[in-house]
């Protein structure tokens, strides 16, 4: 495994965020098939990653999902999942996933930015939420980026060394 360095990409030249493309299906099924990252997702078989995947990376028709690319390959992406109802239009589930090599280079706080932005002002969305287990690498991020804990679930998610809470954060987009 290499080893992972603190050095921010996003400023540089080679780093790019662009809306997401239904062929990124294939760099989430690689990126969900690491153990070290799957671990922070609902999915924990192969067929269970492989609906997620395609659940997920379906939502790139309607422009709510980015990727993020390092050297002209994905290495990030960030999805809004839009509910279909009108009562719940204003609020929406985002995930976000890095590769493992590229994670705290500042891609992961790129994408929160970035997908905010997009579910404020295409999607005239007033919240987002998201979803993280005790101890994934964006909990700390989500504080910094204006998300408050909305609510935890303890011992929600079992992880080979012990249960594991659930936590929901929330931003509010509309500037209140």
């Amino acid at each position: 495994m290499k080893s992972k360095t603190s050095k921010k990409i996003t400023s540089d030249k080679e780093y790019d965020i662009r809306f997401s493309y239904y062929t990124d299906e294939a760099f989430l099924k690689q990126t969900l098939s690491d153990e070290q990252v799957r671990k922070w997702y609902p999915p924990s078989t192969d067929s269970d990653v492989a609906i997620f995947v395609r659940n997920w990376a379906g939502f790139a028709r309607y422009k709510c999902s980015l990727t993020a690319t390092y050297k002209g390959k994905a290495i990030g992406m960030a999805t809004i999942f839009l509910m279909p109802y009108v009562k719940v239009s204003h609020l929406a589930m985002v995930y976000v996933v890095v590769e493992n090599d590229f994670q705290n280079k500042g891609v992961g706080e790129s994408l929160i930015k970035n997908i905010n932005h997009l579910g404020k002002k295409n999607f005239n969305l007033e919240s987002i939420h998201m979803e993280v287990f005790e101890g994934s690498a964006i909990e700390h991020l989500l504080p910094k980026m204006g998300y408050k804990e909305l609510f935890t679930q303890e011992n929600f998610v079992e992880f080979p060394e012990g249960m594991r809470s659930r936590k929901i954060y929330e931003v509010d987009l509309t500037g209140n």
